[in-house]
């Protein structure tokens, strides 16, 4: 079921209808139902695996708070689910009954889990009482299938008191939910249209140009934004409806003035878990030997590990460890240079110095991208292409539209960061309200008849 498609609004339609004709008691187990009814569209395995990973990490919570042998158990069979589902496929292709394949959203869920033991384990929060509560806050659908990646001691609570949705909430939602549907309908799934395959698989054979493979790359990297960026605003809006607030994922990325800040708005659920579980832990132990602020491994190794990590979790590859280790690499880069001196705040740079930062940052993140999309034979010939030019006839045809698509998630962007604020257009006079809201609702409607609806790019991993 895609989530921009007529099915999944009618799915929400009748789940938020029942919701509110039920008590209050009976909305959380409904919530519950709901969510392994979504997750059985796909296919009967999928909520049996989820259920079966639920109760075990439910069991091994009960009892690692101060128990470390519970922890490590607890995160071993996590991660051997994963590992099983998602990095054995070929192991397994063979003899796998019909149905058994990696259920969608299962890295997601498996980091969302982990936090919980670990927190349990440190006594950050308190192993849950309800196992109805703790299954849905694994299997609440808006977020079952690529995040937000959500921490139980901020997800579980908002499970236990009264929900009131209000005008406000459902403005909120609603605008979210428009936003998400732009960013995803009109200009990701636009952007896939109008993005040939074949330039990333065989760049050579594509007979493109090098401006026009370099075009390619440039839409490449808005459509994973926008993709990505409009599922969350969407899942985050639907959300809202049921009274749950969802964590917001993406804060302007693009404009981000050096790579430690591009992951603080990039994907922030996924930085966020890194960052506590990967990234501090390693550089406690690595300060644990060398208690020395400016000794290189304590600089650069916990932000190489994180990323080789986070390479690692989207995809078993050597295209995607090089992937996260360029992006340890900027980061280690900046904390050496951080660790010599005094450092000026982006603030507090002149205009014409944040400008040339947001260039140089988002040009070595868009070349990052061609290892997290292909392998790395042909990204060397994507390189090799874009540097020797190839004349072909259709230049024009091809990027022209890109360029008004991407010219559009600029303009997003650009009031977002103007505005302060993701829903900076609630604030706007009735008359500027309405004629933007006719606009985006035109043009998702005209979207939706030209271009076919895709699944989100996240759901892969």
């Amino acid at each position: 079921m895609t989530l921009t498609s007529w099915p999944f609004a009618l799915f929400v339609a009748a789940a938020l209808i029942v919701y509110y004709l039920i008590p209050r008691r009976f909305q959380n187990r409904w919530l519950l139902v709901a969510s392994y009814v979504f997750y059985a569209t796909w296919t009967w395995f999928f909520p049996v695996v989820l259920a079966v990973l639920t109760a075990a990490t439910y069991t091994v919570g009960r009892g690692c708070r101060g128990s470390r042998r519970w922890l490590l158990a607890g995160i071993g069979l996590n991660l051997g689910c994963l590992a099983l589902l998602k990095y054995a496929p070929p192991l397994l292709a063979a003899s796998a009954p019909a149905g058994f394949l990696l259920p969608v959203g299962l890295s997601f869920q498996v980091l969302q889990a982990i936090s919980y033991l670990v927190d349990v384990h440190r006594g950050q929060t308190a192993p849950d009482g309800n196992p109805w509560d703790f299954a849905l806050y694994l299997a609440y659908f808006p977020k079952l299938l690529a995040g937000p990646i959500e921490r139980a001691r901020t997800f579980l609570p908002q499970l236990a008191r009264p929900r009131v949705v209000d005008d406000a909430a459902v403005t909120r939602a609603f605008a979210l939910i428009v936003i998400g549907l732009v960013r995803k309908v009109v200009i990701a799934d636009g952007l896939s249209e109008l993005v040939p395959a074949h330039a990333f698989d065989d760049p050579l054979r594509s007979e493109m140009s090098g401006l026009s493979l370099a075009t390619t790359l440039l839409a490449f990297a808005f459509l994973l934004l926008n993709d990505f960026a409009g599922y969350t605003s969407l899942v985050r809006g639907v959300s809202l409806l049921f009274g749950i607030e969802l964590s917001p994922n993406f804060q302007l990325p693009y404009l981000a003035r050096n790579f430690t800040e591009f992951w603080n708005r990039w994907h922030i659920t996924l930085s966020a878990w890194l960052r506590d579980y990967v990234y501090f832990p390693v550089s406690r132990v690595l300060l644990r030997r060398n208690p020395s602020a400016r000794h290189l491994p304590n600089v650069i190794g916990p932000p190489m590990v994180a990323m080789l990590v986070s390479g690692l979790w989207h995809e078993a590859s050597l295209h995607m460890l090089v992937w996260g280790a360029l992006h340890g690499a900027y980061q280690a880069m900046e904390r050496v240079r951080a660790s010599r001196g005094p450092v000026v705040p982006p603030d507090k740079w002149s205009a014409a110095r944040q400008a040339r930062a947001r260039l140089f940052v988002f040009a070595l993140v868009t070349l990052t991208w061609l290892p997290f999309r292909t392998g790395l034979q042909s990204c060397a010939l994507f390189l090799w292409g874009m540097a020797h030019s190839v004349a072909h006839p259709g230049l024009a045809r091809v990027e022209y539209p890109v360029y008004l698509l991407i010219a559009l998630a600029l303009l997003i962007d650009w009031i977002q960061h103007r505005g302060r604020d993701e829903l900076v257009f609630l604030r706007w006079p009735s008359a500027a309200r309405i004629a933007a809201l006719a606009a985006a609702l035109l043009a998702i409607a005209l979207a939706s008849l030209g271009v076919a609806a895709r699944t989100f790019v996240y759901q892969e991993f």
